[in-house]
């Protein structure tokens, strides 16, 4: 990987890498959205924002011409031909289920005919609950901190002379390690501000939404209910998590919910004693959080690998960052 990321700079500054781009890897290459719109009007967590959604039409204007998008149906196909993939393909998720994504994303995508899988939380649908995620954020930004460390933490965050935006995502980074529960780590947070959150306002889809979506073409996949990482449930909670979001997608929707991504999903979100249970449930794809161009699909279906997007559209940049990425 580090090889990589010094050739890539060397062909860089010899201005090769559109060269370089006409020899990129073949394979499945999934790229995911979060949040789309502006970043510094949120009063929340800035870094689930992915792009505006000017450069949204940028990334999928350059996706199209450069990859065949495809949609769950063929990706499905792919895995069940059980071959490795000879194209350059492209295969479009959001997740989290903001109501962004129906405002702005959905339009681009319908517009430009470009397939996309949202993957939702279903416990956020409709719900008055605000997210682990955006609360932290929230606090972090509400607060004058200029430090924090929980009990739970092997470190101290300084929050003061650094941008807002880094301070969260550090604390955030914290939180996910951290082997005491969320909710737990939540509790202390808020005594430690001293701050409630009382004029929380849902910025998560409706089911009216999701239902257009899915009745359009778009394809539904769930993202847990309760958006806990699987690797901290017992069996029994991680059934659950998988079942009830499958069953409540379903009740709403007219097509079958056979994909799911990974809350955070990160390497150390899941692991491979949880596929049986997946594939139990029904589920025939699951999506990590991991960098990586996915080839053997099959051998693979269940931590398939992703490119997070997550700043404004660069050509070179585009490429390089598919350029850099190992192959699984």
């Amino acid at each position: 990987m580090l090889f990589n990321k010094v050739k890539t700079r060397v062909f860089r500054h010899l201005g090769m890498t559109k060269t370089l781009w006409h020899y990129r890897k073949n394979g499945v290459y999934c790229f995911n959205f979060h949040r789309i719109g502006d970043a510094e009007k949120c009063k929340y967590d800035p870094n689930v924002f992915s792009c505006s959604e000017g450069d949204l039409e940028k990334h999928l204007y350059f996706i199209k011409n450069n990859f065949e998008i495809i949609d769950q149906k063929q990706f499905i196909e792919l895995v069940n031909n059980d071959q490795v993939v000879d194209k350059k393909l492209a295969y479009i998720t959001f997740d989290d289920g903001y109501l962004d994504n129906y405002e702005l994303a959905f339009p681009i995508l319908s517009a430009m005919n470009i397939p996309a899988t949202f993957f939702v939380a279903t416990g956020l649908i409709e719900s008055k609950v605000i997210p682990w995620w955006d609360e932290i954020a929230w606090h972090i930004k509400q607060s004058n901190l200029n430090e924090l460390r929980l009990s739970s933490w092997n470190k101290t965050i300084i929050l003061s002379a650094k941008p807002i935006n880094k301070g969260i995502r550090e604390v955030l980074s914290q939180f996910k390690s951290s082997s005491t529960p969320i909710e737990a780590q939540l509790i202390e947070l808020r005594k430690k501000t001293g701050l409630v959150l009382s004029d929380y306002v849902s910025e998560f889809l409706s089911w009216d939404n999701i239902a257009e979506m899915d009745s359009a073409g778009m394809t539904i996949g769930a993202h847990s209910h309760s958006h806990r990482i699987f690797s901290s449930l017992s069996a029994k909670e991680l059934s659950h998590e998988l079942s009830h979001a499958k069953m409540l997608l379903e009740e709403k929707l007219t097509n079958k919910v056979l994909s799911i991504s990974y809350p955070v999903g990160n390497a150390s979100t899941y692991n491979k004693y949880m596929f049986d249970e997946i594939e139990s449930q029904g589920y025939q794809l699951a999506f990590s959080f991991c960098y990586f161009i996915n080839q053997q699909v099959s051998a693979n279906k269940f931590q398939l690998g992703r490119f997070s997007i997550s700043e404004p559209f660069n050509e070179v940049k585009f490429m390089e960052l598919c350029l850099n990425a190992p192959t699984l």
